[in-house]
């Protein structure tokens, strides 16, 4: 009896459970891509500049397209949307291994590829948080969040690692051939949930501008929303230029290791992920939302700082593993705050400014972090930028309705 009561507070009915099993998957295979994509970068012209210029692409689409991805949410069957991106994720990513056989590859159409993936994920990814509340009671939004959470974490943690026992056989390439598979298994389960759209999706064909207004009227209304999207811009403005750009910079520069060694570094963020989970719902009993999304930027920002020191290939991978036990508490929580904030009609809209606050700084920092590269050491990028992630927690404990959560 307490082994059924242990494995249904882990997977909650079935369509969750299907979401999870496709994310997991799939987000195994964007694990495998992130990584291949660097590297192939970095392979074909040596430049740290030209690789944060690609990474930086490949996250423009959300500031671009982000809010008009969260009116396609609002307004249109969002389990459609997903299925539709899912298909056409699949298809785009083979360009890349289908040219570099045909030697034709350059970095043009690693841009092209990297930014229209990039785009059909800017709509995948809000219409994905906003259909959890309709899968779910309330009561159990935050164990689902997780949930959905944890296969990301464990994707981060298998996916490098079996990018790294396959590089030698397959090449690096033919990471991106396994990608366009993973999508392809995300779209065969997501087509068995089980999901009611509200009646305002279904028929409801509000006009564009009405959304837009209505979504930044929210916006300006509500204060806590508002602070908690620029705390987040900020604090992702330090952190994830030097996670995705400065990493494998640092992995070939200083360690002087290879893709595969790459490949392990980035496999170490899911084993902290996934403890961070744990101490999630161990935290959660005593401390509120708010105070765990705040220690979370506090000791992201401390344990990047502290890679200024790091010389070995085996302490990078543990100070990863460290560094990555405050990532949940980010992402979990701040989840949860907006889902217990905004009201469910404007979910999508809302998802979506996150995550232009997310992705959209994101290309920012990592044109940044390249370029900055060129003049700098990355060990001086990640005592600086890991600092300044560290002071953005703490400004954040001196606005109350964050605090309280």
């Amino acid at each position: 009896m307490q082994y059924k009561k242990a494995i249904s507070n882990i997977f909650i009915n079935k369509s969750i459970n299907s979401l999870f099993a496709g994310q997991l998957i799939s987000q195994m295979g964007d694990s495998m891509f992130l990584i291949g994509l660097m590297w192939l970068v970095l392979e074909l012209t040596g430049s740290k500049a030209i690789m944060g210029t690609v990474a930086m692409v490949s996250y423009l689409p959300m500031l671009f397209f982000g809010l008009f991805a969260g009116v396609l949410v609002d307004t249109f069957n969002r389990k459609k949307i997903m299925l539709a991106a899912d298909l056409m994720r699949a298809l785009i990513v083979l360009i890349i291994p289908v040219t570099f056989f045909l030697h034709i590859i350059s970095i043009p159409i690693i841009i092209f590829t990297a930014f229209f993936l990039s785009t059909l994920s800017s709509v995948f990814n809000p219409a994905r948080d906003s259909v959890i509340p309709f899968l779910v009671e309330r009561k159990n939004l935050l164990k689902a969040n997780s949930l959905i959470q944890v296969s990301n974490y464990i994707a981060i943690l298998l996916g490098p690692a079996l990018a790294a026992a396959l590089i030698s056989v397959i090449g690096v390439v033919n990471l991106f051939t396994i990608d366009s598979v993973t999508f392809l298994f995300s779209f065969s389960v997501i087509l068995i949930i089980s999901y009611s759209p509200s009646p305002i999706l279904n028929k409801e064909k509000m006009n564009v501008v009405i959304h837009l207004k209505e979504i930044i009227s929210y916006i300006n209304t509500e204060k806590k929303v508002r602070y908690l999207l620029i705390l987040t811009a900020v604090n992702n403005f330090f952190i994830m230029g030097p996670a995705i750009v400065g990493i494998p910079i640092f992995v070939k520069d200083v360690l002087h290791k290879g893709a595969s060694s790459y490949a392990l570094v980035e496999s170490s963020y899911g084993l902290g992920m996934l403890l961070g989970v744990v101490l999630i719902h161990f935290l959660i009993r005593y401390i509120n939302i708010g105070k765990i999304l705040l220690i979370g930027m506090i000791f992201d920002g401390i344990t990047f700082a502290v890679i200024y020191f790091t010389q070995s290939l085996e302490i990078m991978i543990l100070l990863i593993s460290f560094h990555a036990i405050g990532i949940p508490f980010i992402v979990v929580a701040r989840t949860s705050l907006i889902q217990k904030w905004v009201e469910s009609e404007k979910l999508g809209r809302a998802f979506s400014l996150v995550n232009i606050a997310v992705v959209g700084m994101t290309a920012l920092t990592t044109g940044v972090t390249g370029l900055l590269a060129e003049y700098i050491s990355i060990q001086e990028i990640f005592a600086i930028f890991g600092t300044a992630g560290m002071l953005c927690g703490i400004a954040g404990f001196y606005y109350k309705q964050l605090r309280m959560g």
